[in-house]
C-alpha cells in the first residue's frame, strides 16, 4: 500500500511540473504508429504538433504576430451543410512549446476553407461569404462576426473560394475557381451571384462567382479585382509576388499574364492567361507506399489526381538542396506530398522533380490526408493532415460506398505535423512572438529575415499601422543588402503612398532580376515619373532575365508615350518572338499602335518564319481586325511578304469564321483577295487568301471573271494539282449549284484524291437534299479518306444529319464510319429533331444502362489483348481521347485513368453520365447576333473563354460577345457509343488503357 501511495504521489507530482520546453510531448501508441508509418527523404525530420481531441478535420492554420495558431476545421465535408465548422484557437498551457489546450474561438461556420490574420482578428474564407472574425473582449472567443465579402458560389467543397494570403502588393488575395455543377449533391449546386461588400453598395463589384476568377481585395479601402487565372484548392507566391497554382491534376501552374496587362487592350483575344509548368506534366505518376490503400471507384491511381495546399518554400532552413526555388504540393488521395524545383523558362517557369522514383514525404497509413501547409515563424513546413478514411468527393465514388455510411470515418480526427531539418528546429514561438509590442523600427527590421513568415507578418503590421517610419523604409529600400528586404520595403512604403522616383531607379538596376521587375511593376503606378525613370525602364530591354523583358512589355502598355518606347519594345520581341508570352504582352502593351508594330515585325522578320513566328503575325492581325478599322484592315490585305502575309490571312479567316465578316470587307477588299488567286503566287498564301474569300465571299461583279478563270484553270492539264484543287474551290464559291453536276462527277470519277476532296468540298457548298443523297447512293465507290470527309459534309445541316442517320438505319453506311466525335456531335446536335433521332438509332439498344453495363461485365474476367486494344482505341475513341500521345485531346487524357479499377473504367464507357470530369463539361455560348457554339471551356482569362470543340480545336470568344453560356446536364459522351464494341473487344480496350500486355 505504501508503494502505491508513492507512486501516486510521484505521478501526481510529475503531471503538476512543466514540460521540457522544445522537447515534443508525449504521445498515444496510435499517433506514435502514424508517425511511424511515415517515410521522409533524408536529412529532414517529421513531428507531431497537434492532433485529436485537440482538433479535428483540419484544412488550414495561421500563426499571429503573437504566436497564437488558429486552425480552421472542415468537419462537414463532404456533404454536411450543418454549420458545424469551426475555429480553433490552439494554446501552451505548460510551456513545452506545443499546444495542449483549445478553445473554440468561432463556430456555426457553414464549410471554412482558409484562414488570414487581418487586423485584431482573422479573415476566414466559408463560402458564399468571407468574414472577418474578432475577440474584443480577450475571452479568447470571436464576438464580432462580420461578412467582408459575399457572393461566392458555395459548391464541391474542394473548388470553393479558400485559403486568403496577403501579399507581397498589400493587397488579400483569394484562392477561387469555376462552380462545380453536381450530378449526385444537387445542393452543392449554387453557382454564385455578384460579388460584393455588403456594407458598402456603391464600392466595386465584381460579376458572378468573379466570373470564376482568383480574387483580391482590400477590405479597408474597398478595393476588389478580378485575376486573370484561377485556381483549386491552395494558392502560393514566391519572394518576387509571382502566382502558383494548383488543381487536381495539373499539380503546378502559373498566372503569366496578368488582368491588368490583358484589360489594356480590349480587342486581343487571349486564350489563356497561365501555363502548366511541370516538366513531368498534369497527371504525373507519383511514388505511393500506402499500406491497402482506400482507393474510390473513379480515383485516378498512381498519378497527381488530388494536387492541393501548394506552398513555395521561403522559410530559410532547409538544407540548401531545399531552401530556395522549391514548392510543395500536397496528394491525399495518395498519402503523400510531392515536391518539385522551379527554374526560370522565359516568361513563364518550368517546375521539374527534386526526388526520381520516390517522393519527399509519404505515409503507409491509407488514412494519412495532407491537404494544406504552413511556413512556420522557426522556419519549419507544417503539414495540415486531414486525416479521414475517405477523402473523394461522393460525385466520384460508386453508389456503395456512398450509401455505407463511411463518408465521415475519421471525422473526429485531425493532426498537424511540422517538418524540420534533421537536428530539429527550436519550438518556441508558440504565445511568446509578441511582435504586436514591437515598435515600427523593429519591424521594419524584420523586414529583411530570411524566414518569410517574419518578413509578411512584419510588411502587413506596417501597413495596418499606417507607419511614420518611412526614413527607415527608403534607407532599407535602396541600401540593405536583402534583395528581399528591399522588395518588402518598395511595396509597403507604395501601400503606404510615401514611393520615390529616386528608390524605383537605384532598383531598376539592382543584380536581382525579381527586385527588378517588381519595380517596374510600381512605376506603372506612377505616370507623373514616366520622363524621370524613362531610361532606367528602357534599358531593361537589354537585361539578361526574359521575365524581366516581358515586365517591361507589360509596364509599357501601362505607361505609353515614353520616347523610344516602340523601339524597345521591338528589341526584345527580336530577342524573344519564339516566347508566346511575349508574343501576347507585346501586342496587349501595344494597344492603338498595332499596325506601326506590324509594319515594325515584319521588317525584322519578313522571311524564313518559323511556326511560332508566324503565329505572332496571326495573333497580331486578328487584333488589328477585331477593332473593324476599315483603312486597317485594308492595309493587312497587301504590301507584305509572303510569309507574313500568309500568316496575316490564317489569323484573320479563323477570326471572322467564329465572329462575323465586319462590314469593313467590302468589294474593294475581297476584289484584294482575288488577286492573290494566280499561278505565280506561292501555293501556301494562295490557300490562304482562299480561305479569306471562302469566309468572305466575292463579290457579284466578279463572279463571271472568277468562273472564267477557274475554267481555263481547270481545263489545261500542264496547271499543278494544287492549283486545279483551288479553282474548283474558287467555282464553288460563285455559285455551287450551278457547279453540282460537275462536282459530282469529279467526286466519283478516278480522279486524283486533291480533286476529288475539292470537289467534295465544293458539294459541301451546294443547298437541297440532292447532294446528301448522291453521296449515300454512292457511298461504295468513295475511299476511306473520302467516306471520312463526306461524314462532315453529310452533318453540315439538320436536313443533312436526318439523311446521315436514314442511312446508317437502312445500313446504307456503317455506324462506325461515323466516329465517336461526330456520333457525340449527333447525340448533342443544337437541332432538337436531330438529337432525337440520333439518339434512337446510334445508341445502344434501349436497354437500361445498368443492364447494358452488366451486359459487359463479362469483359472483366477475360484477359485482353493489348495490341488488339489499341485498334478498337483507334478506332473508337481516339477521335476524342489522348493516349500514348496519339489522338485528339477533346475528352480526359485516358493515360490519367490507368490505374483505375477496370469496372470503374467500364463503367465510364457505358454509362458516362455516371460522373462527368471536371473541367470537361458541355458548354452552349449564346453569342451576340445569334450565333452559337458547343464545346468544353478550355480556358478563361479576364477577357475571354476559350471553347475546345469537338475536333480538338480551341476557339477563343470575347466575354462581352457572350450573351448566355448553358451548361449540358450530360456528358460530352453519349451513351450508347459501346455499340460497335463487342464484349471481347472491350476486353482488350481495357487491357490497352490499362497497359497490359
Amino acid at each position: 500500500m505504501r508503494l502505491l501511495l508513492l507512486l501516486i504521489t510521484l505521478l501526481g507530482i510529475f503531471a503538476c511540473q512543466k514540460e521540457k520546453p522544445g522537447v515534443p510531448p508525449r504521445i498515444s501508441a496510435e499517433l506514435q504508429a502514424a508517425l511511424a508509418s511515415f517515410a521522409i527523404e533524408d536529412g529532414f525530420n517529421i513531428e507531431l504538433v497537434a492532433a485529436e481531441p485537440l482538433l479535428a478535420d483540419p484544412v488550414a492554420m495561421e500563426i499571429d504576430e503573437d504566436g497564437r495558431m488558429y486552425v480552421a476545421e472542415m468537419s462537414g465535408y463532404p456533404l454536411d451543410l450543418s454549420k458545424k465548422g469551426r475555429i480553433k484557437l490552439l494554446k501552451d498551457t505548460n510551456g513545452d512549446g506545443y499546444p495542449d489546450k483549445a478553445i473554440v474561438f468561432a463556430d456555426s461556420l457553414l464549410l471554412p476553407t482558409g484562414l488570414m490574420r487581418w487586423r485584431d482578428g482573422i479573415l476566414v474564407t466559408d463560402p458564399p461569404n468571407v468574414y472577418y472574425l474578432a475577440d474584443t473582449d480577450g475571452d479568447d472567443r470571436a464576438d464580432v462576426r462580420k461578412i467582408m465579402l459575399t457572393g461566392f458560389a458555395l459548391s464541391n467543397p474542394q473548388h470553393n473560394l479558400n485559403n486568403p494570403m496577403f501579399g507581397l502588393d498589400n493587397w488579400i488575395y483569394l484562392a477561387h475557381q469555376w462552380a462545380f455543377t453536381p450530378t449526385v449533391c444537387k445542393e452543392f449546386s449554387d453557382e454564385g451571384s455578384e460579388i460584393r461588400f455588403p456594407d458598402h453598395p456603391k464600392a466595386a463589384r465584381l460579376g458572378k462567382n468573379a466570373d470564376d476568377r482568383n480574387v483580391r481585395f482590400k477590405p479597408d479601402t474597398y478595393e476588389m479585382e478580378a485575376l486573370a487565372a484561377e485556381t483549386q484548392f491552395g494558392q502560393t507566391f514566391d519572394a518576387w509576388g509571382r502566382h502558383f497554382l494548383t488543381e487536381n491534376a495539373d499539380h503546378i501552374y502559373q498566372e503569366v499574364l496578368g488582368a491588368r496587362y490583358l484589360k489594356n487592350n480590349p480587342q486581343l483575344l487571349v486564350p489563356e492567361a497561365d501555363e502548366s509548368i511541370a516538366d513531368h506534366g498534369t497527371n504525373c505518376e507519383v511514388f505511393p507506399i500506402t499500406e491497402k490503400p482506400d482507393h474510390q471507384l473513379l480515383t485516378d491511381v498512381g498519378v497527381i489526381t488530388s494536387a492541393c495546399g501548394i506552398t513555395y518554400y521561403l522559410g530559410g532552413a532547409f538544407p540548401a538542396a531545399f531552401n530556395q526555388n522549391t514548392t510543395f504540393v500536397a496528394e491525399p488521395s495518395h498519402n503523400l506530398v510531392h515536391v518539385d524545383r522551379i527554374s526560370a523558362k522565359g516568361a513563364a517557369f518550368s517546375a521539374r522533380r527534386i526526388l526520381e522514383k520516390k517522393e519527399f514525404l509519404a505515409s503507409k497509413d491509407a488514412w494519412f490526408r495532407p491537404v494544406n501547409f504552413y511556413i512556420g515563424p522557426e522556419g519549419a513546413l507544417y503539414v495540415v493532415d486531414y486525416y479521414r478514411q475517405i477523402i473523394e468527393h461522393p460525385e466520384w465514388m460508386s453508389d456503395e460506398v456512398n450509401k455505407s455510411g463511411m463518408l465521415y470515418n475519421g471525422s473526429d480526427k485531425g493532426r498537424i505535423y511540422r517538418i524540420t531539418p534533421k537536428g530539429g528546429l527550436p519550438m518556441q514561438w508558440m504565445n511568446q512572438l509578441q511582435l504586436s509590442k514591437k515598435s515600427d523600427l523593429e519591424l521594419v527590421e524584420l523586414l529583411a529575415n530570411e524566414n518569410i513568415w517574419y518578413r509578411r507578418t512584419a510588411q502587413r503590421l506596417l501597413f495596418q499601422r499606417k507607419t511614420k517610419a518611412t526614413g527607415a523604409l527608403h534607407k532599407l529600400a535602396i541600401r540593405s543588402h536583402s534583395a528581399e528586404a528591399r522588395v518588402h520595403a518598395l511595396w509597403l512604403l507604395e501601400g503606404l503612398g510615401q514611393s520615390r522616383a529616386e528608390d524605383l531607379a537605384a532598383n531598376l538596376q539592382h543584380p536581382e532580376a525579381g527586385l527588378r521587375e517588381n519595380a517596374l511593376k510600381i512605376s506603372e503606378n506612377h505616370p507623373e515619373w514616366a520622363n524621370e525613370l524613362a531610361a532606367h525602364i528602357l534599358a531593361r530591354q537589354k537585361d539578361p532575365s526574359p521575365r524581366v523583358r516581358f515586365q517591361m512589355l507589360n509596364t509599357l502598355g501601362i505607361l505609353k508615350g515614353i520616347p523610344g518606347s516602340n523601339a524597345a519594345k521591338i528589341n526584345v520581341l527580336e530577342r524573344d518572338i519564339e516566347d508566346h508570352w511575349v508574343q501576347l504582352a507585346l501586342i496587349a502593351a501595344s494597344a492603338g499602335e498595332e499596325m506601326q508594330l506590324l509594319q515594325s515585325a515584319a521588317k525584322k522578320f519578313g522571311k524564313d518564319l518559323s511556326e511560332k513566328q508566324a503565329r505572332f503575325f496571326s495573333y497580331l492581325a486578328a487584333t488589328i481586325a477585331n477593332s473593324q478599322d476599315e483603312q486597317a484592315i485594308a492595309s493587312l490585305l497587301e504590301g507584305h511578304s509572303t510569309q507574313v502575309q500568309t500568316a496575316i490571312f490564317q489569323g484573320l479567316s479563323q477570326l471572322w469564321t467564329y465572329r462575323g465578316v465586319p462590314s469593313a470587307m467590302g468589294i474593294p477588299q475581297q476584289r484584294r483577295l482575288l488577286q492573290y488567286i494566280n499561278a505565280k503566287t506561292p501555293a501556301a498564301l494562295r490557300s490562304a487568301a482562299l480561305s479569306m474569300l471562302q469566309v468572305c465571299g466575292i463579290p457579284v461583279q466578279e463572279q463571271a471573271t472568277v468562273a472564267a478563270l477557274a475554267k481555263a484553270i481547270l481545263s489545261n492539264p500542264s496547271v499543278d494539282m494544287a492549283f486545279r484543287a483551288d479553282a474548283i474551290a474558287l467555282q464553288s464559291l460563285i455559285n455551287p449549284d450551278a457547279q453540282r453536276t460537275t462536282l459530282m462527277r469529279l467526286l466519283v470519277d478516278k480522279e486524283p484524291l486533291m480533286l476529288r476532296q475539292a470537289a467534295l468540298s465544293g458539294l459541301n457548298q451546294c443547298s437541297g437534299a440532292e447532294v446528301s443523297q448522291f453521296i449515300t447512293q454512292n457511298w461504295s465507290k468513295l475511299d476511306s479518306t473520302l467516306q471520312d470527309q463526306s461524314i462532315d459534309v453529310l452533318m453540315a445541316n439538320a436536313e443533312r444529319c436526318h439523311q446521315l442517320i436514314t442511312a446508317v438505319e437502312n445500313k446504307t453506311i456503317k455506324r462506325d464510319a461515323i466516329g465517336w466525335r461526330r456520333m457525340v456531335g449527333l447525340m448533342n446536335n443544337d437541332d432538337v429533331g436531330v438529337r432525337v433521332h440520333a439518339r434512337k438509332v446510334l445508341a445502344a439498344n434501349g436497354l437500361a444502362r445498368e443492364a447494358v453495363y452488366s451486359s459487359y461485365l463479362a469483359a472483366l474476367n477475360q484477359r485482353g489483348n493489348y495490341a488488339k486494344g489499341k485498334a478498337v482505341y483507334e478506332r473508337a475513341c481516339q477521335i476524342c481521347h489522348v493516349m500514348n500521345g496519339q489522338g485528339v485531346a477533346f475528352g480526359p487524357d485516358l493515360g490519367s485513368v490507368r490505374n483505375r479499377q477496370p469496372a470503374a473504367i467500364l463503367k465510364e464507357i457505358i454509362i458516362p453520365n455516371h460522373s462527368i470530369a471536371d473541367k470537361y463539361e458541355m458548354w452552349q455560348l449564346d453569342m451576340k447576333g445569334g450565333k452559337t457554339a458547343q464545346g468544353i471551356i478550355s480556358a478563361k482569362t479576364s477577357t475571354t473563354l476559350s471553347l475546345k470543340m469537338l475536333n480538338g480545336q480551341n476557339v477563343t470568344y470575347a466575354r462581352n460577345e457572350i450573351l448566355k453560356m448553358t451548361q449540358s446536364p450530360s456528358s460530352a459522351m453519349p451513351e450508347g457509343l459501346e455499340a460497335g464494341i463487342t464484349v471481347s473487344e472491350m476486353a482488350d480496350l481495357l487491357a490497352y488503357i490499362k497497359g497490359i500486355k
